[in-house]
């Protein structure tokens, strides 16, 4: 019998090793990063309801920005992504996903993708470049943006065929600015960056409606 308990006694004692270890790793592992979204997509709406369609193709952000972990200034030398504070997805496809939301929203239409526009509705192209994007906490928040839009080659208009646009947003930033804790101002920052994705939301759709009509064509278009 001895044997037998001894090789017990070593199985338990293994067990209860791998057990400490797991609750050693489990302390020891990183928190779950805090997500944070530009919008949130609007119910489905009656399609009858739609007085024009568009496509937005992805929006263009460089490389250094389009990762999920939010990216902020410390100073005009350094930026941080912060592992702990992560947009939803990269922030193209956030970007992508609150311009759409904003226009279908602002312009009474809908993001059609790569399907057909319903019969009877315009459809306009939409292609958009965020070129330029710094978050300073506690600061402010600006962006370098132009986009294009046309109408689809089928609508017939005496008004111009495309407008393509640029113009530079900047919106402040309240809060705490980041000192030694890179995460301080984050909500801060964001709300700041939805608010600034409101305003760009705002001025393509006045580019949508300018090519509707050549008298109200945005100065920042041509």
């Amino acid at each position: 019998m001895m044997p037998m308990q001894t090789t017990m006694l070593s199985s338990s004692l293994r067990l209860a090793g791998a057990a400490a270890a797991a609750l050693l790793v489990g302390a020891c592992a990183s928190p779950e990063p805090t997500l944070h979204t530009l919008s949130v997509r609007p119910e489905a709406t009656d399609t009858g309801r739609f007085q024009r369609a568009f496509r937005l193709s992805g929006v263009r952000v460089p490389d250094r920005l389009d990762k999920p972990q939010i990216v902020l200034r410390t100073s005009d030398s350094e930026v941080v992504a912060l592992e702990q504070q992560r947009w939803a997805a990269p922030f193209g496809s956030e970007l992508r996903d609150a311009l759409s939301a904003n226009l279908a929203t602002t312009l009474s239409a809908v993001d059609v993708g790569s399907a057909a526009a319903p019969a009877g509705v315009p459809l306009f192209r939409i292609g958009a470049e965020m070129r330029s994007y710094d978050a300073r906490p506690g600061q402010g928040v600006t962006a370098l943006v132009t986009w294009r839009v046309s109408r689809d080659a089928g609508t017939q208009s005496a008004n111009p065929a495309a407008l393509t646009c640029q113009t530079t947003l900047a919106l402040p930033v309240n809060g705490q600015a980041a000192g030694t804790d890179a995460n301080a101002g984050v909500n801060a920052v964001v709300s700041s960056t939805q608010r600034l994705v409101q305003q760009w939301s705002q001025q393509i759709a006045q580019s949508v409606q300018g090519l509707e009509s050549s008298s109200a064509v945005p100065a920042w278009c041509r």
